[in-house]
């Protein structure tokens, strides 16, 4: 498969929360070579995937933004579904016989729940954000996105700032975008390698405190309202997702 094709599918994926990059690059074919090449800076061979990826971000947040503020309820339980079905991911390899797994996924169900704001809603979204934070929020997403199992969006979600990038990229605000995407390189080329690092070393015990987090901060995407097609597309959603984590 073509890079470009490759980063218009990574780029489109990662928008919905509970997608991990890493998971798309591991069914791509692509995960291990492009970690070690961008533990060299070895970055020519993926420029095509990067123009990909951000054609893939930019269409599928803006088609997501638009549907959330029209749709609010259904596009909600569609998001939330898909969130929650990333857990799977993360917690097959976890052996729950040892009891202080436990107190990670509950350690980080409090700090999940505490941590992310209101409800997501885009017709009331705030976008004046200090812009370290935006630099920060896309180091830090863009880092855990490409380990596999983890969703940069489901870090966006817990840092409050999810509806926030995607109304940024419907109304081409560029100074939100400038500090995100600045932020989100800094994450690419010095952090991905530590993070990988330190996930594989404390695999269990993280694995455990991303779940929990997730499930705490899931609140936000809890719909108003319950009717026969939020339910449909919760679904679809977290079958959509759970498949893919396979």
């Amino acid at each position: 498969m073509h890079p470009l094709i490759q980063g218009l599918i990574l780029g489109f994926v990662i928008v919905l929360p509970g997608m991990s990059g890493g998971t798309v690059l591991v069914i791509l074919g692509a995960y291990e070579k492009l970690i070690i090449d961008l533990a060299n800076f070895k970055i020519k061979p993926y420029i095509p995937m990067l123009i990909g990826v951000v054609i893939g971000i930019f269409t599928g947040g803006r088609i997501f933004a638009s549907l959330f503020e029209v749709y609010r309820d259904i596009m909600a339980a569609f998001l939330l579904g898909c969130l929650l079905a990333s857990i799977k991911a993360l917690l097959k390899d976890v052996d729950f016989i040892k009891v202080n797994r436990f107190i990670f996924i509950g350690f980080g169900f409090l700090v999940g729940f505490y941590l992310v704001g209101d409800s997501i809603n885009f017709s009331s979204v705030q976008v004046e954000v200090n812009w370290f934070y935006l630099l920060f929020a896309g180091a830090i997403s863009t880092a855990t996105m490409i380990i596999p199992g983890i969703s940069g969006s489901a870090v966006l979600i817990i840092m409050g700032l999810y509806d926030t990038v995607l109304v940024s990229l419907k109304e081409l605000n560029i100074a939100n975008l400038f500090y995100f995407a600045a932020g989100g390189l800094v994450g690419l080329f010095s952090l991905v390698s530590i993070l990988e690092k330190a996930y594989k070393k404390y695999r269990e015990s993280m694995s455990c405190f991303f779940p929990g987090l997730i499930i705490g901060s899931s609140r936000v995407l809890f719909p108003y309202s319950i009717n026969f097609f939020v339910v449909l597309l919760f679904a679809l959603g977290f079958i959509a997702v759970w498949i893919l984590s396979d």
